[in-house]
């Protein structure tokens, strides 16, 4: 049936979300639910946005658009009502200028199927768990992240903080955290003289918790060296600070 000259138009129905940018920005929440609990912060998620309810963890925004379609009013709406000055949209489709903020940076969404016959993770491989509070300190003292990653964060089985030695030294890391269906890869670094080969990486993960995509995001050569490593780009995001 034509649509007549009186008659309202018929909004058309949203984009569908690509299911695997849906994946990774899901994860990328229960990231922030796990780490604002291990700080003894509360949170909302509401009408397509999520927010802390006091300061949220170190280096985390106070403040994560869920849904594509949000309205930069309501990103500041939750601003002011104590979610923190920072806001990461998971879309990158916001401009929050009017607000009081700039953005920080600019990152890419990444998905990483499924390995297919992954090898195992032990103490004793090229990547192995942090097990103890010395360890984990040892880890975070090379990535700036000891308010960030508190020891609790060990006794919960479905982290798992991950690092890879040489010669008894910590030369990479990186933490996977097992959510609903996919597991999200992120804090991953290398220090000055090597690199993070990501398939190896990935296998590592696997090894951990076989059978379910990868996700995250990176930015830069971060980024370059993740598709290398079979990782492929879904989406945009950008951060945002006061």
């Amino acid at each position: 049936m034509s649509t007549t000259r009186d008659s309202p138009a018929v909004p058309a129905e949203p984009a569908a979300l690509d299911p695997r940018l849906r994946t990774a920005v899901d994860a990328s929440v229960g990231w922030y639910e796990d780490l604002c609990a291990l700080h003894g912060v509360g949170s909302v998620l509401a009408q397509g946005v999520w927010s802390a309810v006091g300061t949220p963890p170190p280096l985390h925004s106070g403040v994560v658009v869920v849904e594509p379609g949000v309205r930069a009013g309501h990103v500041e709406e939750r601003l002011t009502g104590g979610g923190g000055a920072g806001v990461k949209d998971s879309f990158a489709t916001l401009d929050l200028s009017g607000a009081g903020l700039r953005p920080l940076f600019s990152a890419t969404w990444i998905h990483r199927r499924p390995a297919a016959a992954p090898a195992r993770t032990t103490d004793r491989g090229p990547w192995a768990p942090v097990r103890t509070a010395e360890q984990l300190a040892e880890w975070t003292a090379l990535h700036d992240t000891a308010a960030v990653l508190l020891p609790g964060l060990l006794q919960r089985g479905h982290f798992a903080v991950l690092a890879r030695r040489v010669d008894g030294r910590i030369v990479a890391g990186a933490v996977a955290r097992l959510g609903s269906g996919a597991v999200d890869v992120s804090n991953t670094y290398a220090v000055e003289g090597h690199r993070l080969d990501w398939a190896e990486l990935a296998g590592a993960v696997a090894a951990l918790f076989p059978a379910r995509p990868l996700v995250g995001y990176q930015r830069g050569t971060d980024l370059e060296a993740a598709l290398a490593g079979g990782f492929e780009a879904v989406g945009d995001l950008r951060v945002w600070i006061r």
